[in-house]
């Protein structure tokens, strides 16, 4: 059966039931923000905390970090913590290799070593956050070649460039 245009569309649980059925809506409160907070920079990810006692919804997650300054500030702090965690672990998993797991050690590591670098980018990316970015300066020296005859009659090509205090 087809709706009209006008008539309101079901949205979505973004929630789902727990054990007995139920859908339980979390209000924010600093005791709750609290607690997401310190799961995660013991290095839990939010897709295994959300909807599970008493946490919120996935998406619910993000629209606090929108609304609530002070929850992003806590939480940007957490996924740092996270993050110096996640290179921790990546050095334990490094001295634990042996030649029989080096495989799949080697992905453990890279994946937390990947981990680390999303989560404290400043400290752990591969570009590391500077406050002020360091002047490149590129220096083109032009060479130049010639012909040469060798004594035993072969020919090869040696460079005549002139050293830096040949130069006027």
């Amino acid at each position: 059966m087809a709706r009209s245009p006008r008539q309101k569309q079901p949205t979505p649980r973004s929630k789902r039931p727990n054990k007995r059925g139920e859908v339980v809506q979390v209000r924010y409160s600093r005791e709750v923000a609290e607690r997401i907070c310190d799961r995660m920079s013991k290095g839990d990810v939010w897709f295994k905390i959300c909807n599970t006692d008493g946490m919120p919804a996935y998406a619910t997650l993000y629209q606090w970090l929108r609304k609530y300054p002070d929850f992003a500030e806590a939480y940007a702090q957490a996924k740092e913590v996270a993050g110096e965690l996640r290179a921790d672990q990546a050095l334990m998993v490094a001295e634990a290799c042996t030649p029989a797991t080096v495989t799949a050690d080697r992905l453990k590591v890279s994946t937390l070593q990947w981990m680390a670098s999303k989560h404290a980018p400043a400290r752990f990316g591969s570009r590391g956050a500077k406050a002020d970015p360091e002047e490149v300066v590129i220096t083109i020296k032009p060479r130049q070649f010639e012909r040469a005859v060798r004594a035993d009659g072969t020919i090869y090509v040696r460079d005549v460039t002139p050293g830096e205090g040949d130069r006027d």
